[in-house]
């Protein structure tokens, strides 16, 4: 802050100059000028009178050259202090007015309370961390949450190896479903320790919540291999599958975590409630496991592709062998890129004619600015090479080629 404060004088003081130098200078070299003009006119008169006097040309050269000289003293400007002082007067409230605009100007339309209320939060990290982590009450707020996030993030940017800072911001910023911010920190915080798993099933918690569900699901799977009483784990597993509302695959994660859960731990009650729910909703809804390979794919865009605020991308697999009928499809409106979405059979557009009917298929990704997937007008695409549906993929298209 005290560096904005002599930056923002400084400027001040050049504003301040700029206003006055002309004002000073102006009035004078006015005077300065017009002396000097009727200096070299009256040198310029004299030199012709004596020329005129030479030739004989005029009779009382001395009357007239006294006549001169008379003229040069009444027009010459006299430069005193006084006309300067008197100037103050003429700058002073130009200054104080542009002063006092810039500063009013940017305590009402700038950011001040917020920098004040950032540096705040900056000297409060401790009692934040107390308030919020160690004696939590009814009383946190969401604001002391985000107060707490602000602070900390301003320490890691002085401090950038802190791992557990960086673990610690990924967990609170999970808790306020901020899935992108959780990914950056999270992936410092991995570069940072000896012990990966302590890092990696919050962040795959973050790659689900940031579209990148099959890489999320990968990692979570070799936690489990490595340590199937992993709780945490089986947990955000579970939640993975209800987000892809796979109930069945919900219930059966659920199940594995109440069998390695102690019915004393205040949270069995709560699994069981949430295994209760979803059998109740799989009986409603009569819904199979959803089966069938699934591509998780990230798609980007050339610097080429013009932006339009209405479109909407399309991505969607066709058959390798032939044909444009789209198997399965995704729509997203006003798409923000890169983003990464996954393809499967529950995405198919027919019952029955999905993935899993073909060997190959090829993925294209379609920006559409009339919202409509038909409408090659200012439309781009992007497609992807030939893919085996026997297993799941990871991969990404570029939309470059305009239709």
């Amino acid at each position: 802050m005290t560096l904005f404060w002599i930056a923002s004088g400084l400027l001040t003081l050049l504003l301040a100059l700029v206003i006055i130098l002309p004002l000073t200078r102006g009035r004078a070299e006015s005077s300065h000028s017009r002396n000097q003009l009727n200096t070299r006119l009256y040198r310029q008169r004299l030199q012709e009178l004596e020329q005129d006097r030479d030739l004989g040309l005029l009779d009382e050269g001395e009357s007239a050259a006294q006549e001169l000289q008379k003229s040069l003293l009444d027009d010459v400007v006299p430069e005193t202090r006084q006309e300067y002082r008197h100037g103050i007067w003429l700058w002073l409230p130009a200054v104080l007015i542009a002063v006092a605009v810039a500063y009013a100007g940017y305590w009402q339309l700038g950011a001040y309370p917020k920098v004040v209320q950032w540096q705040d939060n900056t000297a409060r990290l401790g009692e934040l961390s107390r308030k919020v982590l160690v004696d939590p009450d009814g009383e946190v707020t969401e604001q002391d949450m985000m107060d707490l996030i602000q602070s900390l993030r301003t320490k890691l940017h002085r401090d950038g190896d802190d791992f557990r800072g960086w673990l610690l911001l990924g967990r609170l910023t999970l808790e306020m479903r901020d899935g992108e911010t959780a990914r950056d920190a999270l992936e410092k915080a991995l570069k940072l320790t000896d012990n990966p798993d302590m890092v990696i099933v919050p962040y795959a918690e973050a790659l689900t919540m940031t579209g990148e569900a099959l890489r999320a699901e990968n990692l979570i799977k070799q936690v489990l291999a490595r340590n199937p009483d992993n709780l945490e784990a089986w947990s955000v597993f579970a939640f993975m599958a209800l987000q892809q509302d796979n109930l069945t695959a919900a219930i059966a994660r659920w199940q594995q975590i109440l069998q390695r859960m102690s019915p004393d731990s205040p949270r069995y009650a709560m699994i069981e409630r949430s295994v209760a729910f979803a059998e109740q909703r799989l009986a409603e809804t009569d819904q199979a496991p959803v089966t069938g390979p699934r591509f998780e794919v990230e798609v980007n865009t050339a610097s080429a592709v013009p932006y339009h605020p209405g479109a909407a991308l399309f991505v969607y697999a066709v058959d390798a062998s032939g044909g444009e009928m789209p198997l399965v499809a995704r729509r997203i409106e006003r798409p923000s890129f890169p983003l990464t979405i996954t393809l499967s059979n529950a995405d198919a557009m027919v019952a029955g004619n999905n993935l899993s009917g073909r060997d190959a298929v090829v993925i294209k990704a379609r920006i559409a600015p009339s919202g409509n997937v038909t409408d090659a007008t200012d439309a781009w695409e992007g497609r992807s090479g030939v893919l085996s549906t026997g297993e799941d993929s990871q991969l990404s298209i570029f939309i470059d080629t305009p239709l």
